[in-house]
């Protein structure tokens, strides 16, 4: 019996993106693996909607679409709860992630419990950079999870994992994989990373970790990840 992938796209006002990413992840996957699409919107202003019900039937998609938004951690939730396959990957849809690398995590599944993407040539402003630098330190001594980039939404998972990672309170809503792989980490789970093309964006631009609200991040990142680490939350 062929193994079943899940593709979970978290989407947020991504008009100019979407469909050229869908298209390319149909390329890359179509005849190799037996794949379909969660499609998670969270309430786009700017068209995403409208292009997501165009091409519904285009591609194999299971959209949830809300009116408001509900910021990216419930929107990763609501389609981690929604998949049912054997394996599930987790991706940006704002197309600076290559479907072409899909196949590299999908080789490798049977490897560890998870596979992460690793931006070795990250596509990124250098303050941002230098602020993923510095929570890193503090997540190894907090964590000590096996990762060169643990903050990075490109991650394969098999369904034990994602179904033992479905229901928690987020207490880090701005560095959602930070958590993720830490209580993955907690339970005892294997990582491994594959290295990645990681792209610059075509269209739109990176919505969070703006320069003036780095303080206030930083401070919500370390209480979450000291609740995480020390009062089990």
């Amino acid at each position: 019996m062929n193994e079943k992938l899940q593709i979970l796209l978290p989407v947020f006002n991504e008009a100019g993106n979407i469909e050229n990413l869908l298209s390319e992840i149909d390329k890359a996957l179509k005849n190799k693996i037996d794949y379909s699409l969660i499609i998670s919107e969270d309430g786009s202003t700017d068209g995403t909607k409208d292009i997501l019900r165009k091409i519904k039937n285009k591609f194999p998609m299971y959209l949830i679409s809300d009116d408001k938004r509900k910021f990216y951690s419930k929107a990763v939730m609501d389609g981690i709860n929604a998949a049912t396959s054997d394996y599930l990957l987790i991706m940006d849809s704002d197309g600076q992630c290559d479907p072409k690398d899909i196949l590299k995590f999908w080789d490798q599944r049977k490897s560890t419990d998870l596979v992460n993407g690793y931006r070795a040539d990250r596509k990124d402003f250098m303050y941002r950079k230098i602020f993923s630098n510095t929570c890193y330190l503090i997540y190894r001594i907090f964590f000590n999870v096996p990762l060169k980039d643990p903050s990075f939404a490109f991650i394969l998972m098999s369904k034990k994992v994602y179904t033992s990672l479905s229901n928690y309170d987020v207490q880090c809503p701005d560095g959602f994989f930070w958590e993720f792989n830490a209580r993955a980490k907690k339970r005892g789970y294997s990582f491994s990373e594959v290295t990645i093309n990681h792209r610059k964006r075509v269209s739109g631009h990176t919505r969070i970790y703006y320069y003036k609200d780095l303080p206030k991040i930083a401070i919500n990142h370390l209480v979450g990840l000291l609740k995480i680490k020390f009062f089990n939350f």
